[in-house]
């Protein structure tokens, strides 16, 4: 597992972060999940099953995080566990990755009544499995993927099946789908960023090619995962620079984005500067060496003729 994978699973397991995916990426704003009644579960989703020869066979599946809470209000409220799979690259078969996560959740919720109902002798045979009646808790997984390239894998188990397209609508009377749920952070526009608020439109902002400074503006991050994250994704070590040199302030107001991106956008002048002297001294080294330093001088004062010879010596993409 690489440091862009754990920065951004630890992004994602920030309550407020978590509460916003689903509230806004999945739901669109229907439901208002509140952070503060997430209640942690075990990621790992375990079950055993018999094989046709008799012999027994563990299956064990490990989401990045899930959580469980309570949907809607008191008066018609019920239960709903969520996940998260976090992705920096396209996985090809991850709708059947999400069907075997949420399936491997039903069944141990059915494995566990089953076993309390045996217990407390509320069922009468093996094969009646559990009470008649039993209801169980939905289960959501969500992949939040934040790769460079747009996402071009399937986004149902339907779209990977190998049937000729003109017999696809007849197919669908007897073989059911199973529609994931997808996020592509880097590719989402600006009115779906805007649905966000907090550290994971920060986050969103941040990935993307062109800052909206607009856009940024009163946007404050909490929490430094956010930036750790961002860092690791786009391989720049100015984000965690940048949270190093508040660190000693204090971080109990937040981080506002204006500030950040004014701090961001200076060292990124620094640096062109700094590359870009390296560049004109490698070019120095390299014409005196072949008995050209006149040329060389004139250079200096002709940005034409500079860019030439970045050219003529191969120094043009340095």
């Amino acid at each position: 597992m690489g440091d862009a994978d754990i920065s951004v699973k630890n992004f994602i397991k920030l309550r407020s972060v978590f509460a916003q995916l689903f509230s806004e990426g999945v739901y669109h704003g229907e439901v208002k999940i509140d952070p503060d009644k997430l209640q942690e579960l075990d990621t790992v989703n375990q079950e055993t099953i018999k094989l046709a020869d008799g012999q027994l066979k563990n299956l064990e599946r490990l989401r990045d995080t899930q959580r469980i809470t309570m949907l809607f209000d008191k008066k018609m409220a019920f239960q709903i566990i969520m996940g998260v799979e976090e992705q920096t690259g396209v996985n090809y078969y991850m709708p059947v990755r999400c069907m075997e996560l949420d399936a491997l959740s039903y069944s141990y919720q059915c494995r566990q009544i089953s076993e309390d109902a045996k217990e407390n002798q509320t069922i009468k045979k093996y094969s009646d499995g559990v009470p008649k009646g039993t209801k169980i808790i939905p289960t959501v997984t969500l992949v939040f993927y934040v790769g460079k390239e747009p996402w071009d894998g399937p986004l149902s188990v339907y779209d990977m099946l190998d049937i000729p397209e003109e017999k696809k609508a007849w197919a669908r009377k007897t073989m059911p789908d199973y529609r994931m749920n997808l996020i592509d952070a880097r590719h989402m526009k600006e009115e779906e960023v805007e649905r966000f608020s907090g550290d994971l439109k920060a986050f969103l902002l941040l990935l993307r090619e062109r800052i909206d400074r607009k856009g940024a503006k009163g946007v404050v991050a909490m929490h430094r995962e956010t930036w750790y994250a961002v860092s690791a994704i786009k391989n720049d070590k100015r984000y965690i620079e940048y949270m190093d040199s508040i660190a000693e302030k204090g971080m109990s107001g937040g981080v506002d984005m204006d500030a950040a991106l004014d701090y961001l956008l200076e060292e990124g002048r620094k640096e062109g500067r700094k590359e870009g002297s390296a560049k004109v001294n490698r070019l120095g080294i390299l014409l005196t060496a072949a008995g050209r330093s006149e040329d060389f001088l004139k250079s200096l004062e002709d940005q034409t003729l500079q860019t030439q010879l970045f050219i003529e010596f191969g120094l043009e993409d340095e």
